[in-house]
């Protein structure tokens, strides 16, 4: 699919040779609706959300798992209204788990529980080692960290896994041409074939997997080789697809969509 000056709505081009069949769902991070729609781009289905639907994800039973309110950066931090909301096909709520620390990514797991990430402050004593970022502190003089929560239908909390507990303060650097008031950002979180998890820190340039048993990091990579990354997606060959963004990259700046061997930190392809 594409869009031109010319053609500002529609299908533009479908080569059926090449193209996977299935459904593609689409959500802004601006908008009130997600539509579902086929390989000629007829919309199959519509879900409105009043609250505003960023990310979202379509379930096993057809219901459509949302975030409200988009995510921009440290303004993210403490939105009043930020919820996780399950719609069915009719786009009544049936389940909704609301928190002001809320952003970004999120999984249903198959015992019906929840992950998402949330925003945590970091103990200042913590914060004071964490090397790079610029020198201004945000106007609150915190620094916010990630944390993974499991939260299950009724809204509690079972399990947590805190990311700036794992981190090394001085390997783990925050990019020199972002602030102090976040470490790590995670972007995005998925799941391994194991359901290990799988994360994404943007401020730091780093995506690694973490045993959901342990806490500990099985993989960390990143550093060096890209910037300012989103979307790790975990393959059937055990390899990690990723969105390399390269805004901070150095010299001249260019994106690439990348497959890295975690057994070798190798980028495959």
């Amino acid at each position: 699919m594409g869009w031109s000056q010319y053609h500002k709505s529609g299908l533009i081009h479908c080569d059926r040779n090449r193209t996977s069949t299935g459904y593609t769902l689409i959500a802004n991070s601006a908008g009130n609706d997600a539509w579902l729609l086929d390989n000629d781009a007829h919309v199959c289905h519509q879900w409105h959300g009043d609250e505003g639907i960023s990310y979202g994800y379509l379930l096993d039973n057809g219901n459509l798992l949302l975030r409200t309110k988009p995510s921009g950066g440290s303004g993210d931090a403490g939105i009043p209204g930020s919820a996780l909301i399950e719609l069915d096909w009719e786009s009544n709520i049936v389940w909704a788990y609301r928190d002001p620390m809320l952003h970004h990514d999120f999984v249903r797991l198959p015992n019906g529980n929840t992950l998402a990430v949330f925003f945590e402050q970091i103990p200042s004593e913590v914060a004071a080692k964490v090397r790079g970022g610029r020198p201004a502190p945000s106007a609150s003089g915190i620094m916010l960290g990630d944390s993974v929560r499991e939260i299950n239908p009724d809204g509690l909390f079972v399990n947590e896994w805190p990311s700036w507990q794992v981190l090394d303060p001085y390997l783990d650097a925050i990019c020199p041409l972002e602030g102090r008031h976040q470490w790590t950002h995670q972007n995005a979180l998925n799941l391994t074939a194991d359901g290990d998890l799988l994360v994404s820190y943007r401020q730091i340039d780093t995506v690694g997997i973490i045993d959901r048993s342990s806490g500990a990091f099985i993989w960390k990579w990143g550093p060096g080789q890209i910037s300012h990354q989103h979307h790790p997606t975990y393959l059937a060959n055990g390899r990690i697809l990723l969105f390399d963004n390269g805004p901070h990259r150095g010299g001249v700046t260019f994106s690439r969509v990348i497959e890295v061997d975690p057994q070798t930190n190798e980028i495959a392809w």
